[in-house]
């Protein structure tokens, strides 16, 4: 599985789910296409992840690593999670999902097959366990 991070609000030490920038979930359309039968697939967007926590833009990494990250300026109620041990390579994620990385430094968790949008978005929320704050 490969190794992503994003940066999330944290709650009791796991990422929150929803359908902000800040969240475990993706935002229609900014994030991802919908179909008009309200199906997703890959290769029309997803949620933004990095192949490391340093790679994610500066306004996200919270003010408190700005020891870190110069001119860090996210919230301090997000926290730097990672998901994954592996290369930041094509390939599946989790449950019905996969990566994309569109650069050497940003990526998209995106469906690993046609299917609903409510579906996708229950298959990023079900990784919310498995999702390790890594900021160091």
């Amino acid at each position: 599985m490969p190794r992503v991070y994003r940066v999330m609000t944290e709650v009791n030490g796991a990422p929150q789910v929803g359908s902000t920038a800040r969240t475990l979930g993706v935002r229609v359309p900014t994030d991802i296409s919908v179909d008009p039968a309200g199906r997703v697939c890959s290769g029309r967007g997803g949620m933004s992840v990095a192949p490391r926590w340093r790679d994610l833009p500066r306004h996200r990494i919270p003010v408190r690593l700005g020891h870190i990250i110069a001119l860090a300026s996210g919230s301090n109620l997000d926290a730097c999670f990672r998901l994954g041990d592996g290369g930041f390579v094509r390939g599946g994620l989790a449950a019905g999902l996969q990566l994309r990385p569109d650069s050497a430094t940003h990526g998209c968790v995106e469906p690993a097959a046609v299917e609903l949008l409510g579906q996708f978005r229950d298959d990023l929320a079900a990784t919310r366990d498995h999702w390790i704050i890594d900021e160091a």
